[in-house]
């Protein structure tokens, strides 16, 4: 692979990343304006903070490549590698904003 394939790549996952982000996270914001809605529930249930929910649900995406490593391939067939590294992207994003918006 060259650098400019790697660099394809990278544009091409953050595109479908953003675009998957916009739809997800107006699911998932229950139709209002805070973009870290469902995280903040976890707190608000008394489970965990709001950054460790973050979290969790990264160490829910870690988990599953971690099974693909060692496997080598996923059990469930709708949601594939590639669509795992993609809500990993939005986490990370997620979790980055939200760190910024306390500041």
């Amino acid at each position: 692979m060259t650098r400019e394939e790697l660099f394809n790549i990278h544009n091409e996952m953050t595109k479908t990343a953003f675009e998957i982000m916009k739809k997800k996270n107006a699911d998932y914001a229950g139709g209002g304006s805070d973009p870290f809605a469902n995280f903040r529930r976890a707190e608000a249930l008394g489970i965990c903070s709001t950054e460790q929910a973050f979290l969790v649900r990264l160490t829910d995406k870690m988990s599953r490549l971690s099974t693909f490593a060692n496997k080598g391939k996923l059990d469930v067939e709708d949601e594939t590698v590639y669509d795992t590294l993609l809500d990993m992207i939005n986490y990370s994003v997620l979790l980055a904003a939200f760190i910024k918006d306390k500041k």
